[in-house]
Formats: structure tokens, sequence, C-alpha cells
């Protein structure tokens, strides 16, 4: 009788450690599950969700774009606008202050913005009929650039380029301003510039012959924006190249062409010192 209760207690026993066995595995098994549901990203059962709200995605930036509507391939004139950049930002200390007049929407004073992070940069139209576009255009630098209304027609003699500017920058001064008033623009700005100042206009030329103005003109409708700039205010034929190279050197700049393609040229000119 001993005997079969010492049986008894035995698998009692028995039955009790393979009870505790097969709850010990089990319990490991949920952990094991909810470790891996954790790792995998799912939430683990009777856990919170996180409330925190999901970032919303930045918008692109855009560079660059063309200011025609519907024109694949961005600004087709940006690489002139941008080799004026790269020239000027040579100097050290970099300019501090670029003015745009007749910024339109602010092409050509966005690749000096870029180029040269510490500059500040003024935007400058005689309407505000362009200026929604250009504050677009440029909202990536903040309050590095400012936005002024003047400078009627290419002119500078209202005031409206600060006495302070070590970069005045400007495009198709030539539809605005027959050559006399271009030479009068010319000498406005290296009256106001610091000595080593730099003065850059991308303008049309007119060349000699009329059958290569005509051949040139509808070859570059090919390469270039169907439209540069705003239309011509002028009824006469902009300046050819020699004469726009005078009213450069009469004002008292160094003047070279940096670019050119068909009629269209980028005019960088220093103030001598």
């Amino acid at each position: 009788m001993t005997r079969l209760r010492q049986s008894f207690a035995i698998c009692a026993c028995i039955t009790a450690f393979a009870a505790l066995g097969v709850q010990t595995t089990l319990a490991q098994a949920q952990a094991t599950q909810a470790g891996n549901s954790q790792a995998s990203g799912a939430p683990a059962k009777n856990k919170a969700r996180s409330s925190a709200p999901v970032p919303a995605p930045a918008e692109p930036v855009i560079r660059f774009e063309s200011m025609n509507e519907g024109q694949p391939g961005g600004d087709r004139l940006s690489i002139p606008r941008q080799i004026a950049a790269v020239i000027v930002a040579q100097d050290n200390p970099p300019p501090k202050l670029v003015v745009d007049f007749g910024s339109h929407q602010g092409e050509f004073l966005e690749a000096f913005m870029e180029r040269i992070p510490t500059a500040h940069g003024q935007w400058t139209e005689p309407v505000t009929k362009s200026e929604e576009i250009a504050r677009r255009r440029l909202a990536r630098f903040g309050d590095r650039v400012t936005y002024v209304i003047g400078c009627p027609s290419r002119a500078i003699s209202d005031g409206c380029v600060p006495r302070n500017a070590d970069v005045i920058i400007t495009s198709w001064v030539s539809i605005h301003q027959p050559i006399k008033g271009i030479n009068k623009v010319y000498k406005l700005a290296a009256a106001q510039l610091p000595p080593g100042g730099w003065f850059i206009n991308l303008d049309h030329i007119t060349v000699s012959d009329r059958a290569w103005q005509q051949r040139l003109d509808a070859a570059r409708t090919e390469f270039h924006a169907k439209a540069e700039g705003p239309g011509p205010h002028l009824k006469t034929p902009a300046p050819n190249l020699d004469e726009q190279i005078a009213a450069f050197k009469a004002a008292g700049f160094d003047v070279d062409v940096a670019w050119r393609s068909f009629t269209t040229v980028l005019f960088v000119a220093r103030k001598r010192r």
C-alpha cells in the first residue's frame, strides 16, 4: 500500500512538472510572437497607438523654372545667368548686395541667390504684374530677397537701385531704350557702383546683314524660349555688338562677352578701379 501511494505521488509530480513546462513554453511563444510583431512594425496587442501627427512631405524645390507657361525643359537661358553668377562669385569677399532691375519673374536674380548664399538680393520691377510669380520662384531664399517697385523702362535714375549695391544685373535693356538711353543707363550704373563693382546685362543685338539677322532669329526660337522677357517697347532695332561694347567702355567699365547664342548676348562688365 505504501508503494502504491508512492507511485501516485511520483505520477502527480511528473504531471505538475509537465504542465509547468507547457505553460512556460506557451508564455515563451507568446513573448516571441509579440517581439516579432513589434520588430516588423505591427502594433503589440493591447498597446496604445501613437497619436503623433505624421509630417507632410516637403514640397519639391523648383529651380530655374521656365517663365513661359507650358514650355518643357525649364529656363532655357539659365546657363548664361548661372555663368554670370559664377564669374561674380569668385570675388573675395563675395558681394553683399545684388540688385536686379527689370527683374520680370526673378529668373536672373535666382541664379545669383543660389550661387552666392551670403548675398542679399533686390527684385525690382516697374509694375506688380510679375511679382507673385517672382515671389514663388524666390521663396526658398526667404528674407534674403526684398521686392521694390521702380526703374520704369529700365532706367535707374529714380533711386530704385540702392547706392550700396555691389552688383547690378538686368536683362533686355535694348527693348526699352535706344542706344542713347542705353549709354545713360550704363553711366548711371557706373556712377553709383564702387570700384570693382559689376554691371551685367543679358540682351539682344542686331547684326548688320539683314539676311543673317533673319536666319539667326529663326534659329534662336528652336533653342531659346519663344519669348525672352517682355515684348519690345521700341520700333527701332537693338544696337549691334560694337555699339553695346562702346557704351560700356564709355561709362567706365571693362567689358567682355561671356556668352553668346545667336543674337542673345551676355555682357559682363566691371567698373575700373
